[in-house]
């Protein structure tokens, strides 16, 4: 009896040894994952090939990370190869998708940004970023933009578009009927009237509002108003040929890096023009003034044809006139395509940044107060003035410039023309359609400088609207909130003071004014542009490039969440990531 006893003690303690050094080779084994999740995460937030990670794994044990050792199990058995880095890369994204879950419940209404594009492999891509609420630590509500997915498409038209985006919504669970907006870039496949994407959405959900993008309204502005003055055109042939001098020619680039280097001038790069993107103008207009002396010199030293023939069109006053003209013009449109490109940007803002442009626009061509040409002028005469040859110039940083009083008249109507053509354009591509109306009356209602009895009409277009989604007679509660956030603004009240702050009254006041929250919390959460699918886009040619052409669509989709939202690394769950990881299938470093 007493043997069987001394067995049985002898027994236990050996369970408790073994259970002791299961539990001790399971922590290491998850050290060792979670090491490799951390070089995984850090190789996709840099980019970085996938095939990389093995490398950065011996790189870290190099410096002393010994539990990276643990990834190989035997002989046979390891955790750096491709599909279990691609499984390292799925868990990380699934924590993070598994987040944005959480928030697009927690926001329960949500915007969509669709675009669609061609990767370096001639696929077409959907891309698609969600827009929602959020609240901060002191209940505060603004509008939060991330990336949802990219999808393959086989066919680019309105009813593939429609049905991928529908399926990937069911996929993830979110509930279509709280769908508040959509935005795109303006293309008749997306806005058309009849089979459009965005008429597909207002079939299915009640009270969906389209806008289009408002930087790519921009930039088709500064084109159409570019298009129309056949000496702009000319001008932009000239910069793109100043651009393909140096680029296409070491030599060049070397005579003018010495020239530079003697002036001591400055030394900016010289810049193409891209007509779909003509508000890069402004770079390469600012890089030929900057470098314009120095340029002339390379042109004179030269002497070929080639030379010549760029020499003899920008060594006018009309060419330095405009020049320094648009230099001081595009300033602002750059500025305003800047703000209109902002991350999370809201409605109410378009309006006011527009007007405050077009204010200096038309500044600019009545006073001529610009800057650049301010100084153009100080340093050349008021008239056309002969030399001893009998041909009016004058000198400017150096060189001979040809002059006359056609060429100033020139210069001073295309100029003119140029604001006259952008300012129509801005207007007219920024003025409101249906949805756009109701959206201009929704931040008029909710705007404290705007007096109630002035925004009556639009109290009417909001009601109509909230007729429609279910919010029936809801013009006299309207009125009321309208009167309160009013008295509130009127009376000191320091968190009312413009448009979001009177949208985030109605939302902390949804239990008395049900239909004014409902109007906030759309009017926050609809998006004006879809700048962010643009550097979605960027993103993706970053991450696929020539040398990855064969990701596939899931680990390009996974790469993309990671880059995009991804969080710094100290702030990243990895806990979650190794959870995640582990629960997918039996895994033989951790038995």
């Amino acid at each position: 009896m007493h043997q069987k006893h001394l067995k049985a003690v002898e027994a236990s303690k050996e369970s408790a040894y073994m259970k002791t050094a299961r539990e001790s080779a399971t922590t290491k084994s998850e050290s060792a994952v979670t090491s490799a999740l951390k070089n995984v995460y850090f190789a996709a937030k840099q980019n970085m090939a996938s095939s990389a990670v093995p490398a950065l794994n011996a790189l870290c044990i190099s410096q002393g990370v010994t539990q990276l050792c643990d990834l190989r199990v035997d002989s046979r058995t390891t955790y750096e190869h491709n599909e279990s880095v691609t499984e390292f890369q799925e868990a990380i994204s699934d924590v993070l998708r598994l987040d944005l879950s959480t928030k697009i419940q927690n926001s329960g209404k949500f915007s969509l940004m669709l675009d669609e594009s061609t990767d370096i492999s001639v696929y077409q891509n959907l891309i698609i970023y969600i827009r929602l609420l959020e609240r901060d630590c002191f209940g505060t509500v603004s509008p939060q933009t991330y990336f949802l997915a990219i999808n393959r498409l086989e066919r680019a038209n309105s009813e593939s578009i429609y049905l991928k985006t529908i399926e990937l919504l069911g996929k993830k669970g979110i509930k279509i009927s709280e769908l508040c907006g959509v935005s795109t870039d303006g293309v008749s496949v997306m806005t058309g009237h009849k089979s459009g994407v965005v008429t597909r959405f207002k079939k299915t959900v009640p009270g969906v509002l389209a806008t289009h993008c408002i930087a790519h309204r921009l930039a088709l502005s500064c084109c159409s108003s570019a298009d129309n003055i056949p000496y702009l055109v000319k001008f932009q042939e000239i910069l793109n040929s100043v651009y393909k001098y140096f680029k296409n020619s070491p030599k060049n680039m070397a005579t003018l890096s010495a020239i530079q280097t003697v002036l001591q001038g400055q030394t900016v790069r010289f810049k193409e023009v891209f007509h779909t993107r003509w508000l890069s103008f402004e770079g390469s207009v600012d890089a030929l003034v900057k470098n314009y002396s120095s340029l002339l010199s390379v042109f004179l030293e030269e002497s070929s044809g080639k030379a010549l023939s760029l020499y003899k069109p920008i060594s006018t006053y009309k060419f330095l006139y405009v020049a320094h003209f648009l230099c001081d013009a595009l300033k602002p449109l750059a500025i305003l395509s800047k703000m209109y490109q902002k991350k999370d940007l809201t409605y109410s803002e378009i309006s006011p940044l527009l007007s405050s442009t077009i204010g200096t626009l038309e500044d600019l061509r009545d006073n001529r107060s610009g800057h650049m040409l301010g100084n153009f002028l100080k340093v050349t005469p008021q008239e056309p003035k002969l030399d001893e040859a009998g041909l009016c110039t004058f000198e400017f940083e150096g060189h001979t410039i040809r002059d006359s009083q056609k060429q100033r008249t020139e210069s001073h109507s295309v100029c003119s023309q140029f604001v006259d053509g952008m300012v129509k354009n801005l207007n007219s591509r920024f003025s409101d359609n249906s949805d756009g109306a109701v959206l201009t009356s929704m931040s008029n209602v909710f705007d404290p400088l705007l007096k109630v009895c002035d925004a009556s009409g639009d109290l009417d277009t909001v009601s109509e609207y909230l007729d429609t989604i279910g919010f029936e007679g809801s013009r006299s509660e309207l009125t009321s909130f309208a009167n309160f956030a009013r008295a509130s603004h009127n009376n000191g009240n320091k968190s009312v003071t413009d448009i979001t702050s009177v949208a985030n009254l109605a939302i902390k006041n949804k239990d008395s004014f049900p239909a004014s929250a409902e109007v906030a919390e759309r009017l926050l959460v609809l998006p004006v542009s879809t700048a962010d699918c643009e550097r979605g886009f960027s993103k993706q040619n970053i991450i696929k490039t020539s040398l990855r052409n064969g990701l596939s669509e899931s680990n390009l989709d996974n790469l993309m969440t990671i880059s995009i939202d991804g969080p710094e690394m100290s702030k990243f769950d990895f806990k979650s990531a190794f959870k995640m990881w582990s629960s997918k299938k039996t895994r033989r470093i951790l038995q």
